[in-house]
């Protein structure tokens, strides 16, 4: 008998990281990848811990890090299990607005200087704390900033066309 199974692939976004908890009643310390942790209210039911879904309550910021409660855990003892794991999105969950750009979608773009010359390829991008930084492979290596660039500039339509 041959059955038909339909795998469902989903694109992961990750949003952060359980670095450790707060307090005695299972709050925890996020690292989130980006600098907005205000709207997590807007993707209840849609953020998982490897393929557990929790819906998460943003309580306050402390330093760099964001304090939330995740509504299945009301223990330090029932969070210790997921300390250092990432929460992540599907992609098609995510808001995304028409001047936004997921950092894979940039990785193998073609980057052209103002006459239009290959500077390179986009291999990496970097955070260092002062904004993304766009590591170029082209005749030699070097890095520019994303926010030097000009939104009109940037053309995913044509990341593969040879130019």
């Amino acid at each position: 008998v041959y059955s038909s199974v339909k795998k469902i692939i989903r694109l992961k976004v990750f949003l952060g990281k359980i670095t450790s908890t707060h307090g005695v009643k299972g709050l925890l310390k996020i690292q989130f990848y980006n600098n907005n942790s205000e709207n997590l209210k807007n993707y209840k039911n849609k953020i998982y811990i490897d393929d557990l879904q929790v819906n998460l309550e943003r309580k306050f910021d402390k330093g760099k890090l964001t304090i939330c409660q995740i509504d299945r855990f009301t223990s330090k003892e029932e969070v210790s299990n997921i300390l250092g794991k990432e929460l992540w999105i599907e992609e098609s969950s995510l808001e995304k607005k028409s001047d936004e750009y997921f950092h894979r979608d940039l990785i193998n773009t073609k980057v052209f200087d103002k006459d239009n010359k290959l500077l390179g390829i986009v291999s990496a991008i970097h955070n260092f704390g002062a904004g993304d930084l766009l590591e170029l492979n082209g005749k030699f290596k070097y890095m520019i900033r994303f926010y030097d660039l000009n939104k009109e500039d940037i053309n995913l339509k044509k990341k593969n066309n040879k130019a």
